[in-house]
């Protein structure tokens, strides 16, 4: 069994996450009814990768609570989507099979590096995964979520504020406010709040005032991260908003104009903060200060180069001497054991959930939730790209966790949350589209049947020599108004907002 653990688990492992990320891209352009096929043998990569980790951890660990560990790990992420596909026949399963898979490899990795760690973390995702699950039981009511406007950017800078004089310093940055033992980074839930205050608001109107009025309380939100140190989080409210922005206008001087304006943004950050200059200094030459502020970085580019393609294997490398590796640095770790096949696969993993939020958002008609799906896809493509890059020296660190992956608590659970409303938007909207439908289709059989009737009819009259026995209305209903008319755009016949 030590022999398995140490020469073929690894291989193993790859394969699982290949043929999971391959089942993921023929997935997507597939028809929802088609993706039943693909979504089952998801769940079993699923399974074999958690299980064959968290066995391979036990032998070479020698500590079987870590494989019992493992099986309530995959007994949770498997029922999980078996629950959802049962609960919900409209649900997107390819998304929801995504996210849970993203989870098990960041538990998986965090409890190769501190098992105490991960049964933290599974712990609080399992609110976050309630929350996933019936969430869309009131999604009947998310119309309801566009009027909270000034609500949600209110509670969004009040929130920010409280960090800003109440919370502790984190390696030179505010971003926690200690409750009853726990630490709490309100940021990562403020960040759903923002998308929800830009949705709701750049969906009524567009006028200069009120965008200039937006863009005062974008700036507010992200001067109170800066305050805080928290730049990591500015960057990506910044984005956010300014992709939110050019989505809802389309004007491409809004576009350029924050480009410009976050470079300046940029240089202005640089000057005032001296642990910001020392990042800038680090991602250009690491090896000048490999036993000082560089040695992160440096340790991280030795666990990637050390991993090859298909890692040293599970519990053959040295992930802990990468500083804060379980929720800075996870990505460097996962290569190094995993190995470089697995990491690629990952990336592609998370470029397919946002690619599938593209969709989804390009098929809405409905302002508000094609807002919101955009601003989530770019929140979630846009952090991934920080933590990965950084930990890759293609940019300097930035301190953000990996979405689902790293270690962290408000991380995962406002993760969850956030891909939560984005599940029950898709499942109102394929009801609605359903329904619609089913209405287009019985009018159109009622037209064609009374075009049957009304050819009969014109004929009759026709045999009988009366001028007007055709009764030429029999497909208008009481009020004169046709049933269904075939010169009317698709698009018209909505009777509702989709």
């Amino acid at each position: 069994m030590q022999a398995y653990a140490v020469s073929y688990s690894k291989y193993l492992i790859s394969a699982s996450m290949v043929l999971f990320t391959l089942l993921a891209y023929a997935a997507l352009p597939a028809a929802q009814e088609s993706r039943r096929t693909f979504e089952v043998l998801q769940r079993l990569c699923m399974a074999v990768f958690t299980l064959n980790a968290f066995l391979t951890m036990a032998i070479l660990g020698e500590e079987e609570d870590l494989f019992i560990f493992g099986i309530l790990l995959t007994i949770i992420v498997i029922w999980t989507a078996v629950l959802y596909r049962i609960l919900y026949k409209n649900a997107n399963m390819l998304m929801i099979n995504n996210i849970l898979m993203m989870f098990s490899i960041g538990i998986v990795m965090i409890s190769r590096i501190n098992h105490v760690k991960a049964q933290k973390q599974l712990l609080i995702a399992l609110a976050g995964i309630l929350f996933l699950l019936l969430f869309p039981l009131v999604r009947n009511r998310l119309d309801s979520l566009r009027k909270g406007t000034y609500i949600y950017g209110a509670l969004g800078i009040a929130a920010l504020v409280a960090v800003l004089l109440l919370g502790s310093m984190t390696n030179g940055s505010k971003l926690n406010i200690p409750i009853a033992g726990l630490t709490f980074q309100p940021s990562e839930f403020v960040k759903i709040l923002f998308i929800l205050f830009m949705s709701s608001a750049l969906c009524e109107e567009n006028t200069n005032r009120h965008i200039a009025f937006l863009t005062a309380a974008a700036v507010a939100h992200i001067g109170i991260l800066m305050l805080s140190r928290d730049l990591g989080s500015a960057v990506i409210f910044f984005v956010v908003y300014v992709s939110l922005l050019f989505l809802a206008t389309g004007k491409w001087s809004y576009l350029i104009g924050g480009i410009l304006l976050g470079a300046l943004g940029a240089v202005v950050c640089y000057l005032l903060f001296s642990h910001l200059r020392v990042r800038v200094q680090v991602f250009l030459d690491p090896w000048s200060s490999i036993d000082g502020s560089g040695y992160q970085i440096t340790q991280s580019l030795f666990a990637i180069s050390f991993g090859g393609l298909f890692g040293a294997g599970l519990m053959q490398g040295m992930p802990s001497s990468i500083p804060f590796v379980e929720s800075d640095f996870i990505f460097a770790a996962i290569i190094e054991e995993m190995g470089l096949i697995f990491g690629i696969c990952l990336i592609l993993l998370c470029l397919n959930i946002f690619t599938d939020f593209l969709l989804l958002s390009s098929s809405y008609s409905n302002k508000f939730y094609q807002l919101y799906t955009f601003g989530t896809a770019t929140a979630f493509i846009f952090q991934t790209f920080l933590t990965i890059g950084g930990e890759v020296r293609f940019i300097p660190l930035t301190g953000v966790t990996l979405p689902l992956v790293s270690y962290g608590g408000s991380s995962v659970l406002a993760t969850f949350t956030m891909f939560g409303i984005v599940s029950a938007i898709f499942m109102l909207q394929e009801e609605r589209l359903e329904k619609f439908r089913l209405r287009y289709e019985e009018e159109r059989k009622m037209y064609d049947s009374s075009r049957n009737y009304q050819s009969y009819a014109d004929r009759g009259s026709r045999e009988a020599g009366s001028a007007g026995g055709g009764d030429g209305d029999f497909y208008r209903d009481f009020k004169g108004v046709p049933i269904y008319d075939p010169s009317k755009d698709y698009e018209d016949m909505k009777p509702f907002d989709m």
